[in-house]
C-alpha cells in the first residue's frame, strides 16, 4: 500500500500541475509541505482497513476453520474474500472519502490563497488514494501469492479486554455524556487562551545561536523590525504638496505612537542642498517665491540623472507619490493591528486639513504581517465552520439515504457529528493550555481534525450497523465488542501509523511544522478515542432501533 500511496502522491502533484497549466492557481506554498505526510498516513490508513477486512472475511469463510496460514486458502476462497472485503470496505470508504473531499474542497471559500490550494491538493490526493485502495490493492492481493503468515496473527478478531471495556462503557451513555461535557469546561478555558501567531521569530528554532542573537537584537535594540511608511498621493512637487507634507510630518511627530523622528523627501532635499549647488539654487528660488522654482525642482528631481538617483527611493517617477518613513512599537501583532487603526484615524484627520485633494495611506512589512495574522485567525474559524457544516450536511444526507428515512438520517447525522465537534474543542483547548499558536500551518488543524474524525466515525458506525444486521438478537455490548475487536483494531493501527507519520514533522527545522505535527498527533488520538468511546454510547438508541426492525422483518 505504501508503493500505491506514493503513486497516488505523484498523480496528485501531476494533476495539480495540469490544473496550474489550465489556469487554476495551484502554486506550491509552505502549508503543502505536510501534504505528502498526510496522504501517506491516510493511504496506509485506508489500506489497513481493506487488508484487515479481507483477512477477516478469509477467517470467517468455510476454509478458515481448517486453515492455519494465509497460504492455506484456495484461490477461489481468496478471490471471494477479496471481493467481499473490498465491497464492504469500499462502502464505508466511499462515504468517508466523499465527506472528506467535499470538506477539503470547501477550503476554496477561504480568503487565504494557500488554504485554497492546500484543500484542493488534499482532495485530489484523497480521490486517487481511494481509487487505488479499492482497485489496485485488491488486484495486487489477487495476483501476488500470500505469505505463509499464521492466520491468528494475520486476522486477530478475538474480543480482548479493551473491546470488552468499550462494550461495557457503551451501555452507560449518560455517564459518558456527562464526562464528555465536564471535559469541555477546562477545554473552553484553554480555548480562551489560544492566540494567533504569525511572528517572524516563531518561524525559527531559538536553540540555534544565530537565531537567539537575532531575537535579542530585535527585542533589545529595535522598536520595530522594519520601518513603517506613510504614502502620500498628490501633487508632491508643488507649494500645496509641500504644505501637505509639513502638516503630515507635524501630526506624526506629535503622535505618541511614533518613536524617533519621521523622515521623508523634503528632509532628504534639505540634507542634500550643501552637496548639490543646483538643488540649493532651486530651493532658494522656491523660498523666494519665484514662479518657476517648482517646475525647476520637478525637472531636476524627475529628469536629471543626479536628481533622479537622489530621489528615486522616496519619489515616484511621475512626481505624484512620495513616502514618509517612521518607527513604531510593533513587536506584537495585536499591538500592530491596534497601531494601524490609530494611524489610519490620524491620517483621516490630516486629510481633512491638507489644502489639496491628496490621500494618505499607511503601509509596511509589520502591518502586512499583522493583517496576514488577522486573516489566519479569520480563516481558522471560517475553514473549521465550513467543514463542520459540510460534514453535518453530508452525514445527514448519507444516513437519510441509507435508512430511507429523513428523520432517522437527521438524528443519526447529528449524533455522529457531535463527537467530532467535541474533538475540535478539545484540540483547540489543549493547544491553548500548552501555549500553541494558530499559525499558517496549524490554521487547518480544526478542519483536519473533522476530516480525519469523520473517517473514523463513518467506519465505526457502519461496522456497528453491520453487526446489528448480522446479529439483531444480540446486545449493545456484544455489537460494540465485536466492532471494537475488528474495525476498532484496524482504526487503532491506522491511527498509530498516521500519528507516526506526522510525528516525523517534529524533526523539521521549521518550528511551525513541528507544532503542526505535534498538534495533529493530539488530534488523531482524540478523534480515535471519540469514535471508540463517545460514538457507541451516543449511537445506542439507533442500534436498538435497527435490531428491532430486523427482528420484525424475520
Amino acid at each position: 500500500m505504501m508503493v500505491l500511496t506514493i503513486f497516488a502522491i505523484a498523480a496528485t502533484y501531476g494533476l495539480s500541475g495540469w490544473l496550474e497549466f489550465f489556469g487554476v492557481n495551484m502554486i506550491f506554498n509552505a502549508a503543502m509541505n505536510s501534504i505528502p505526510v498526510l496522504l501517506l498516513a491516510i493511504g496506509v490508513d485506508y489500506g489497513l482497513h481493506v487488508v484487515l477486512r479481507i483477512r477477516e472475511e478469509l477467517k470467517n469463510s468455510p476454509e478458515g476453520e481448517t486453515a492455519e496460514t494465509m497460504r492455506d486458502f484456495s484461490v477461489e476462497a481468496r478471490k471471494l474474500a477479496i471481493r467481499r472485503g473490498t465491497i464492504f470496505t469500499s462502502i464505508a470508504l466511499l462515504i468517508a472519502i466523499f465527506t472528506d473531499v467535499v470538506g477539503f474542497l470547501s477550503f476554496r471559500f477561504s480568503a487565504l490563497t494557500f488554504l485554497q490550494v492546500f484543500g484542493t491538493v488534499i482532495a485530489i490526493g484523497l480521490f486517487f488514494i481511494y481509487l487505488l485502495s479499492i482497485s489496485a490493492l485488491p488486484a495486487l492481493m489477487t495476483l501476488i501469492p500470500p505469505k505463509k503468515l499464521p492466520l491468528d496473527k494475520a486476522s486477530k478478531i478475538e474480543i480482548g479486554p479493551a473491546a470488552r471495556s468499550l462494550g461495557r462503557l457503551s451501555m452507560q451513555p449518560m455517564k459518558v455524556g456527562i464526562i464528555a461535557v465536564l471535559l469541555l469546561i477546562p477545554m473552553y478555558v484553554g480555548f480562551q487562551q489560544l492566540e494567533v501567531g504569525f511572528e517572524q521569530r516563531d518561524q525559527f528554532d531559538q536553540s540555534i545561536p544565530v537565531v537567539a542573537d537575532f531575537i535579542l537584537l530585535s527585542d533589545e535594540f529595535q522598536s520595530s523590525r522594519s520601518p513603517l511608511y506613510i504614502v502620500y498621493d498628490g501633487d508632491v512637487l508643488s507649494e500645496v504638496g509641500w504644505e501637505s507634507w509639513n502638516l503630515t510630518m507635524s501630526a506624526l511627530t506629535a503622535s505618541p505612537d511614533i518613536t524617533g523622528v519621521p523622515n521623508g523627501l523634503w528632509d532628504l532635499v534639505e540634507e542634500s542642498r550643501p552637496q548639490y549647488a543646483t538643488l540649493d539654487e532651486i530651493m532658494i528660488s522656491i523660498e523666494s517665491g519665484e514662479s518657476n522654482g517648482w517646475s525647476d525642482l520637478s525637472n531636476w528631481l524627475l529628469t536629471n540623472d543626479t536628481g533622479r538617483q537622489l530621489s528615486s527611493a522616496l519619489l515616484h517617477s511621475n512626481g505624484q507619490q512620495t513616502l514618509i518613513s517612521f518607527q513604531a512599537n510593533t513587536l506584537d501583532w495585536q499591538a500592530t493591528v491596534d497601531l494601524n487603526e490609530r494611524i489610519e484615524e490620524l491620517l483621516s484627520q490630516i486629510e481633512g486639513e491638507i489644502p489639496d485633494d491628496g490621500t494618505l495611506k499607511v503601509s509596511g512589512r509589520s502591518l502586512i504581517n499583522a493583517q496576514t495574522t488577522s486573516d489566519v485567525a479569520a480563516s481558522s474559524i471560517q475553514s473549521t465552520a465550513i467543514v463542520a457544516i459540510v460534514i453535518l450536511v453530508m452525514l445527514v444526507s448519507i444516513h437519510s439515504v441509507r435508512q430511507k428515512n429523513i428523520g432517522q438520517g437527521f438524528a443519526r447525522g447529528i449524533v455522529s457529528w457531535i463527537p467530532l465537534m467535541m474533538v475540535v474543542c478539545w484540540v483547540y483547548g489543549i493547544m491553548g493550555f500548552t501555549g500553541y499558536n494558530i499559525n499558517p500551518q496549524t490554521v487547518t488543524i480544526g478542519a483536519l481534525s473533522l476530516g480525519l474524525g469523520v473517517d473514523y466515525a463513518v467506519h465505526f458506525t457502519t461496522r456497528l450497523e453491520e453487526e446489528v444486521e448480522h446479529n439483531p438478537s444480540g446486545t449493545q455490548q456484544q455489537w460494540v465488542e465485536k466492532a471494537s475487536a475488528t474495525t476498532g483494531r484496524a482504526m487503532f493501527g491506522a491511527a498509530l501509523t498516521t500519528a507516526g507519520g506526522f510525528a516525523v514533522l517534529n524533526l523539521s527545522a521549521l518550528l511551525p511544522l513541528k507544532l503542526f505535527g505535534q498538534a495533529f498527533v493530539v488530534a488523531i488520538t482524540l478523534a480515535l478515542l471519540s469514535s471508540l468511546i463517545l460514538l457507541p454510547a451516543f449511537y445506542s438508541k439507533f442500534l436498538q432501533y435497527d435490531a428491532k426492525k430486523y427482528l420484525e422483518e424475520e
